[in-house]
């Protein structure tokens, strides 16, 4: 297994990351990439986001960046990578 396939598994596996930190559920989703613009998108820079906060009416994709990022209070799409970490540190936790 490639590192960026093990590493996009291990962020899917967090669930959504919207649904976690807003109402405490975890949620199944899609890994969705992070870049500004026309940056290059990156397999290390992903956040997960179920079909409705990725492609949904309340998605990142459904609404544009710019409204999904003011409706969930976020200062940028990297604050999801932010999300990743914490929920990837809580379940490791919850592991040992």
């Amino acid at each position: 297994m490639s590192k960026e396939k093990y590493h996009m598994d291990a962020v899917a596996s967090t669930g959504c990351v919207i649904c976690r930190e807003f109402d405490g559920v975890r949620v199944d989703g899609q890994v969705h990439h992070i870049a500004q613009g026309s940056e290059e998108r990156s397999d290390f820079m992903t956040a997960c986001l179920c079909e409705t906060h990725h492609t949904g009416h309340l998605g990142v994709h459904g609404m544009g960046v710019k409204a999904f990022l003011r409706l969930y209070g976020l200062s940028s799409e990297y604050h999801l990578l932010g999300l990743v970490n914490k929920f990837r540190a809580q379940d490791e936790l919850y592991r040992r």
